[in-house]
């Protein structure tokens, strides 16, 4: 099972500001920048809105707490305009997201998110 959530960025100096929803429509605002999803839930999907100024690229991950350490496991490419931040169904974490995103045609510059975090529990 995954869980979807719906992004809107564009460009603030050298960083993409953006803000998040849980329907394509961007009617439903997540308040900051917490994403919850089930906790059997075994991806959060995070999807470029329509209207987004900037393109979604990607996105590298990790789980807090832990040491933060690079590997392919805690990088997604962006496939259609969207990216997947694997979870464990096993055990509740919470995962801090960098988001990448370009300008859109030609890439001029690369624009890294604030950090969101998903989390597989209530919270």
């Amino acid at each position: 099972m995954t869980t979807t959530y719906y992004v809107k960025a564009e460009p603030n100096g050298q960083f993409a500001a953006c803000s998040y929803f849980t329907d394509p429509q961007c009617t439903q605002p997540v308040a900051g920048n917490a994403l919850v999803v089930p906790p059997d839930a075994s991806a959060c999907e995070i999807t470029e809105a329509a209207g987004s100024e900037l393109a979604l690229l990607g996105a590298s991950y990790k789980t807090l707490g832990h040491a933060a350490v690079m590997t392919d496991h805690n990088f997604s490419a962006a496939t259609a305009g969207a990216v997947s931040v694997v979870m464990p169904t096993t055990k509740t974490v919470s995962k801090g997201v960098v988001l990448i995103f370009s300008t859109r045609s030609t890439v001029a510059m690369l624009y890294p998110s604030s950090d969101p975090v998903v989390t597989n529990g209530d919270e």
